[in-house]
């Protein structure tokens, strides 16, 4: 007996040891990227101690980093394989890598890492330049780490947490993590406060736009580039985000994993799903990039001031991703306004904010049917050249779905009637006296635009006609396109209302549109998702009138404004007391994770099961 018990107990005490080691494997890296971070906060924000001496402790640490990385498993693809990657990469952004496509492609990861840190220490002896240049690799590789470690821990949260918990739990640590970084001294000028940097913090996380301090002259250049990472994360979401780098860095997704994203975004298959990530991600950085390129030679200075290729780069870049977003911060301190009457804001700023507005599955569907239609032309051309390099099965893919239709229809009549509506309520107003015809077009065309959550305004907002502040409430309300970085209630939610409304005078026992019939879950998820916003925005309205009591109107276009992560304001964010902004920070969280998706993770995520059903019975509707 005793000599059957002593390799139990060292079988056990083997067990134990390889656990710890496997907690040791994966909690390490973390704690030297963490400590580099904090270091690197330090020296930015407090004079801790000497520059170069903490510069120096930072490449220790982010160096500790890279060879705990090493050394622990995570070894980089060798440079052989980087071909082979890059082509796979390459497949899968067009839609032709197959769900098998696995392989390890952490380009970015270790190698890339490694020459940040060689680059930075070359750089820490050399003259001043190149040792600011130097500093600046050593930040861009402490930041790369920590993002890519950040990724790691949302996709172990999607791991351990449902899907309906994983979005909502995820913003909360966006919005912690910003918050303490804008209360770093190199952040801002003269400090902030924590309400106002948690407030800051959850409009940048929430994309809403919506500020108690301005950003272009209270936060400094790095207060302003955090504001915008956290923009680009916001947007996108910590858990869609550090699935894309997972697909695109790492060889393979768990099923739960898989599972909980495919919940989040409801995609179908997990081929699919790999697919749709990978354009995400890749269609978010070409939009931007393009978005950048054009919004660069339209800025227009001040009289008597010029603007460097520098300032131009920093200008366009922040607006390109704050458009795409639809985030609405600005750092020219008037939005568009000083824009008004050039080009910038309608040939730059317009098409950024449908792109971001439309939705990634409708963007993904465009980019099939392109494909397809490009393939059936290129093939109907030359059939012989191209019979091998193009598949038959090409044009059977150049339908849109349903989804798609509805969107781009519920897209377009909003955009008509909102411009519309603008046009007439600006255009018989007083202040719209004073505009030329073709100004009143212009701003009705902008306004209509983005009222839909984006938040940018090329008028000034006290040029609003009641009328025009009841037509953006409108806009507003109903926002984006689901799978978006926009908010508010949703078009395909008011177009399956619509539908729903127009069977039911049609004396029709299912909700149609284009020979299809739409599921009647659908109709009732739909007709939640719009009473929960109407709930959220008549409870931010009823605190909102308790803490800071006044008219009527500026509290509800500012609840309005906060439900649907839109952004315009009519002066009054900056005049809330405390109470009043942290009514609004819930109601920016609330409007942004979806009241339904909360209630969802937190009370209704496994609803139990009945094996029967109650008795009808009729009630009186009207």
């Amino acid at each position: 007996m005793e000599g059957g018990s002593k390799p139990s107990r060292g079988g056990v005490g083997w067990v134990r040891s390889l656990r710890w080691r496997e907690i040791v494997r994966a909690s390490l890296p973390r704690l030297w990227v963490l400590a580099a971070t904090a270091a690197m906060a330090l020296r930015l924000g407090a004079d801790v101690l000497p520059g170069p001496v903490m510069v120096m402790f930072e490449a220790l640490l982010i160096g500790a980093y890279w060879l705990s990385r090493l050394l622990l498993g995570n070894q980089p693809p060798m440079p052989k394989d980087w071909p082979q990657a890059l082509r796979r990469l390459a497949s899968m952004a067009v839609g032709r890598g197959s769900s098998d496509t696995t392989t390890t492609l952490r380009l970015l990861d270790v190698p890339m890492l490694m020459l940040l840190i060689v680059g930075a220490s070359v750089g820490l002896f050399w003259s001043e330049e190149r040792s600011a240049l130097g500093v600046g690799l050593l930040e861009a590789s402490i930041v790369l780490s920590f993002v890519v470690e950040l990724s790691r821990a949302g996709r172990s949260a999607m791991g351990v947490l449902p899907g309906a918990a994983a979005l909502p739990l995820s913003f909360v640590g966006l919005i912690g993590a910003c918050t303490l970084l804008l209360k770093l001294p190199a952040c801002t000028y003269g400090g902030i406060s924590w309400i106002d940097a948690a407030f800051t913090a959850t409009s940048a996380v929430c994309v809403t736009g919506l500020v108690v301090r301005d950003t272009a002259t209270g936060f400094t250049h790095a207060g302003q580039a955090v504001i915008l990472a956290f923009i680009q994360l916001g947007a996108l979401g910590i858990v869609m985000f550090g699935a894309g780098l997972a697909v695109l860095f790492r060889r393979t997704l768990s099923l739960r994993e898989h599972a909980s994203i495919r919940q989040m975004l409801e995609r179908g298959t997990i081929g699919d799903l790999r697919r749709f990530i990978v354009f995400v991600l890749l269609a978010t950085l070409t939009i931007e990039a393009i978005g950048m390129g054009v919004l660069m030679p339209l800025w227009e200075a001040a009289p008597g001031a010029t603007l460097s290729l520098g300032e131009r780069a920093w200008l366009s870049a922040f607006h390109a991703i704050s458009a795409f977003c639809n985030a609405g911060f600005d750092i020219t301190g008037r939005s568009m306004v000083g824009q008004r009457n050039g080009a910038l804001p309608y040939v730059g700023i317009i098409p950024l904010i449908i792109a971001g507005g439309i939705g990634f599955p409708v963007l993904s569907d465009l980019w099939r049917v392109l494909k397809a239609r490009i393939a059936r032309a290129l093939r109907s051309r030359d059939r012989g050249l191209l019979a091998d390099a193009v598949p038959q099965s090409a044009a059977a893919g150049e339908g849109f779905s349903l989804h798609s239709r509805l969107t781009l229809l519920a897209t377009g009549a909003m955009l008509g009637l909102g411009f519309a509506g603008c046009l007439v309520a600006q255009s018989l107003s007083p202040s719209g006296a004073d505009r030329s015809w073709h100004g009143e077009l212009l701003d009705a065309a902008f306004l209509s635009v983005t009222a839909r959550t984006a938040g940018f305004n090329a008028m000034p907002m006290d040029e609003l006609s009641p009328a025009s502040q009841i037509v953006t409430i409108g806009l507003m309300l109903i926002g984006g396109s689901p799978g978006s970085t926009a908010g508010g209630m949703k078009t395909t939610t008011l177009a399956v209302l619509f539908l729903a409304i127009l069977a039911t005078v049609r004396g029709r026992s299912e909700t149609e549109a284009y020979a299809r019939a739409i599921p009647e879950a659908l109709v009732r998820k739909a007709g939640a998702i719009a009473l929960s916003m109407l709930l959220l925005v008549f409870g931010a309205s009823f605190v909102l009138a308790l803490t800071d009591p006044g008219p009527a109107g500026p509290i509800v276009f500012e609840a309005v404004s906060a439900a649907t992560t839109t952004g315009l304001s009519l002066g009054l964010t900056t005049e809330l007391s405390d109470a009043g902004r942290v009514t609004l920070i819930v109601t920016m969280f609330l409007g942004r994770v979806g009241p339904l998706a909360l209630m969802g993770a937190l009370v209704f995520a496994r609803p139990p099961a009945r094996a029967y059903l109650y008795p009808r019975e009729s009630v009186h509707l009207g």
